[in-house]
């Protein structure tokens, strides 16, 4: 049973979105159709950072009026944006989180394998990446945890929403949501390709025919 969300089923990791490149690309695919972006950028200065999601966000919203933003554990500037915020075991609580940024702000966290959906930290959550399900060029030194796993914390995490994230093509779709999955996340497929926008469009096709 799939869950009604306010909030798409393709998420775009637009990781590296400070490099003015990159974030062409996570413009690019909003213009194709993504109609969720992360920015995420675990090397960027706080000022960089702040910086760049500022414009980037700007950028976003002209591009499609319904574009929903979340950002990567710097809940300073998701509150300035009046964005979501996604964080994982370090860091802030959900509930610190959340009293921080409100409560009709959309928070994420960061599940793998060993994380149990359950307990204080992620109490009140509304989303969950669980990652990595395939081998991924991004987290090289993490093992995959395969279809198994996902499946297992999609039945744990329920009726909290699970998108699926490493290594994941448009062809991995179907087996995702037949897991459980409400969707994917996405990173090297569109941001590390010379076609952004076909490229997202070649995964939001996927998701259409395993609605």
């Amino acid at each position: 049973l799939m869950v009604a969300l306010p909030y798409p089923c393709l998420a775009l990791i637009a990781d590296g979105f400070t490099n003015d490149a990159r974030a062409d690309r996570a413009v690019e695919a909003v213009r194709a159709g993504v109609r969720w972006v992360h920015l995420r950028d675990h090397e960027a200065s706080p000022e960089a950072f702040a910086t760049a999601a500022h414009a980037l966000a700007d950028r976003l919203q002209t591009a499609a009026d319904d574009v929903t933003i979340t950002v990567n554990t710097r809940v300073d500037v998701a509150d300035a944006l009046g964005s979501g915020a996604h964080i994982g075991w370090r860091g802030p609580s959900v509930g610190e989180t959340r009293e921080r940024l409100g409560p009709e702000a959309l928070i994420g966290y960061s599940a793998h394998e060993h994380v149990e959906a359950e307990g204080d930290r992620t109490q009140g959550v509304d989303y969950y990446f669980f990652s990595p399900v395939f081998p991924t060029t991004s987290k090289p030194d993490r093992p995959p945890t395969g279809i198994g796993p996902l499946r297992a914390f999609c039945r744990v995490a329920a009726p909290v929403p699970v998108l699926a994230l490493g290594g994941i093509t448009p062809e991995r779709v179907s087996v995702c949501r037949e897991a459980g999955a409400h969707g994917v996340a996405v990173l090297s497929g569109i941001m590390n390709v010379d076609t952004p926008r076909a490229a997202a469009r070649a995964y939001l096709r996927a998701l259409a025919e395993h609605a």
